[in-house]
């Protein structure tokens, strides 16, 4: 077992899982660490706008762009680097179209979104602003990946949080402005990174506008089975906290975020790990893999999971002595979310582990009616749950949501693509 776990850590998987996971720690650290700066200066109130402008933030990423960006990372296995970077020049083309549908839609609706947001309408281009942006940066992002550069995805990454919560502190505590200050910072870093994003495309030679319909169409036909998924995973955040916001308020709502915040580092180490994870898995699935490499990959996707389950663990028992130590009391009360939300949090980085295989497959289409299925009982839940227990209950049904989700998936999953999960033994 001893020389099995050493084989594990040695293997280039970890050694880039590390990597990976070294960069997004630090990139994702700097938040928490200005955190006792900016909850003194932010009421618990201004964070639940915050998090209501996210929320919108995360409903038009869904159809701006369409999800196409996913069949980048696809294609970067399946096509010649020109070839690719035509078929970039067609995804940019998808977003800049859907960008001005998803514009005019948003103006039509301002009164009623802003009803439920509870912050003025005229906020809600600087998050397509926001959503745009940010797909343009994951282009840029998943091709470092692809291309196993942890560095560069990291230093990029760094860049990108620095930028914006170096422009929050001069808002925020120079400027002492309130939440506006706050999202003002993260629409102004989020252009100049897009801009950059779109720079180092250009003279990597990834990015060429030629227009081909047979391009358009396979991202289409890769990203707009994924929007009821997209759309699904909103559902299971974004608009629990229209909820909250609606039926407990924006200083509920506050508190409870900053417990999301503070449990969602588990969910960083997770993605950052899945980063590293997915390309080798593809790498030795192209291989054609034998039964007893079928069985290894297995034996380390169990390793993975155990070592989540612990990080909840932890994560739960530390979150009260950090919040009192380190945050302003007025958010004292948000550690109580915190448990329920690391376990969610472990079976959606189990959930990562499996859903590789049907992206490997390209068979987004029933793991999309999944996600949406489960996210619409998550609301319900959600919703039931909330008016009984607060917010506390909007954390009590993402773990139950979450834990559904991945086994609905794994099950799913051992169908397009089977390993032995249960029979892993040496043939």
């Amino acid at each position: 077992m001893v020389e099995k776990i050493k084989d594990i850590f040695s293997s280039k998987l970890i050694k880039h899982s590390f990597v990976f996971v070294f960069v997004d720690i630090i990139n994702k650290s700097i938040p928490f660490l200005l955190l006792p700066i900016l909850t003194h200066y932010l009421s618990p109130a201004d964070y639940g706008i915050i998090a209501s402008f996210n929320s919108l933030i995360a409903i038009l990423a869904v159809f701006i762009g369409l999800s196409v960006h996913g069949a980048v990372n696809v294609n970067y296995y399946k096509l010649s680097k020109e070839d690719l970077g035509s078929f970039i020049g067609n995804v940019v083309l998808i977003l800049i179209a859907s960008t001005i549908i998803v514009s005019i839609i948003v103006y039509l609706f301002r009164f009623p979104l802003e009803e439920y947001l509870k912050f003025p309408w005229q906020w809600f281009f600087a998050a397509v602003v926001m959503s745009l942006g940010s797909f343009l940066v994951t282009i840029n992002l998943t091709l470092w990946i692809a291309e196993q550069e942890p560095k560069k995805f990291g230093a990029f990454n760094i860049l990108d949080t620095i930028l914006k919560l170096g422009m929050s502190l001069w808002f925020v505590v120079i400027m002492l402005m309130d939440w506006r200050g706050r999202v003002i910072a993260m629409v102004i870093g989020t252009i100049i990174m897009s801009i950059l994003s779109l720079i180092i495309l250009w003279r990597r030679g990834y990015l060429k506008f030629n227009y081909s319909p047979e391009h358009i169409k396979d991202a289409l036909n890769f990203g707009i089975p994924l929007v009821p998924h997209q759309l699904g995973s909103w559902l299971k955040n974004g608009a629990v906290i229209l909820i909250l916001v609606s039926i407990i308020g924006t200083s509920s709502t506050g508190l409870y975020d900053i417990g999301f915040k503070i449990a969602s580092i588990l969910s960083f180490v997770f993605m950052a790990f899945n980063k590293a994870y997915q390309p080798f898995l593809f790498r030795k699935l192209k291989e054609n893999p034998t039964f007893d490499i079928k069985a290894s990959i297995v034996k380390q996707a169990y390793f993975f999971m155990a070592a989540m389950m612990l990080g909840a663990v932890v994560m739960t028992l530390f979150a009260p002595y950090f919040i009192s130590v380190f945050l302003d009391p007025k958010f004292a009360d948000s550690y109580i979310y915190v448990g329920y939300l690391a376990f969610a949090f472990v079976f959606q980085g189990m959930y990562l582990i499996v859903v590789s295989y049907i992206f490997y497959e390209k068979k987004t289409k029933y793991l999309a009616y999944i996600t949406f299925v489960v996210s619409v009982v998550h609301i319900i839940l959600a919703y039931a749950l909330i008016q009984n227990y607060g917010a506390l209950g909007a954390a009590q049904a993402s773990l139950v949501s979450f834990a559904i989700s991945f086994l609905l998936v794994w099950y799913y999953s051992n169908k397009v693509y089977p390993m032995p999960w249960f029979s892993f033994r040496a043939r």
